[in-house]
């Protein structure tokens, strides 16, 4: 990891020495007191530690960053794939830096897999923690399931450009937008594609088909290479800042 998520708490009481996260850093990195390492708070700001005693509890002071980091212009509307799927698309989306990501129930996928423990027992919180860490950053992005396509179209941005990957009916290569937008929203279908309802429901809330070549890509695969495609037309890419400046 590149930066350790902590708590508020924590920032000024330190961790416990059984923790995972202080295993980590005083174990398999090896650092001693006066060395330091980033830290951030969930959705808030992220400093630079430094440990000033590692017994009987990880104790650091933090110089933390004057302004926050921004979040990426971009968010997926995904059919609900299967978890080992979604465990994917989490911790690559935290890690990338999107915005938010809403999971539908597709006419075409299975339902049954909120019944996951991915889902039931909130693991996938930890995914999204573990990519955020791994971007050193401490923004993460918002999750949302819904039943249905169309409640998920009501959540969007509501002056975005909307793209839907459909290698089967799209007839050019995801491309530049039209128009001038500062905001995205990709649509990717489950495992088994679009229905032919749910392609009804995109076009009818302004999404435009593209592909991305002559394969049909997993869906994990899809949001990554669809998100950074669009992201680099958006202009949204910033460059790296150092933490404390």
């Amino acid at each position: 990891m590149n930066l350790v998520l902590i708590n508020k708490e924590e920032s000024t009481h330190g961790i416990p020495l059984e923790d995972p996260r202080a295993i980590h850093l005083t174990q398999t990195v090896g650092l001693q007191p006066g060395k330091t390492f980033f830290v951030g708070i969930k959705n808030e700001f992220r400093g630079l530690a430094t440990i000033q005693k590692i017994s009987p509890w990880l104790i650091f002071t933090v110089e933390w960053e004057k302004e926050k980091q921004a979040r990426l212009p971009l968010e997926l509307l995904v059919g609900l794939p299967r978890p080992q799927t979604a465990k994917k698309i989490l911790y690559d989306a935290a890690s990338l830096g999107l915005s938010k990501i809403i999971f539908f129930v597709s006419e075409k996928g299975d339902p049954g897999y909120l019944s996951s423990s991915l889902w039931k027992n909130n693991e996938w919180e930890d995914f999204l923690l573990r990519g955020a860490e791994q971007a050193c950053s401490c923004l993460v992005p918002e999750i949302i399931h819904v039943s249905s396509m169309e409640e998920g179209v009501k959540l969007l941005h509501p002056q975005s450009w909307r793209v839907s990957l459909d290698p089967y009916i799209a007839k050019e290569s995801l491309k530049t937008k039209t128009r001038e937008l500062s905001f995205g929203t990709l649509a990717i279908g489950p495992e088994r594609g679009w229905s032919d309802d749910e392609r009804t429901v995109l076009k009818t809330n302004g999404f435009s088909f593209y592909h991305l070549g002559n394969r049909i890509l997993r869906v994990e695969t899809a949001c990554i290479a669809g998100s950074v495609l669009m992201l680099s037309e958006l202009n949204a890419w910033q460059a790296h800042r150092n933490l404390i400046s």
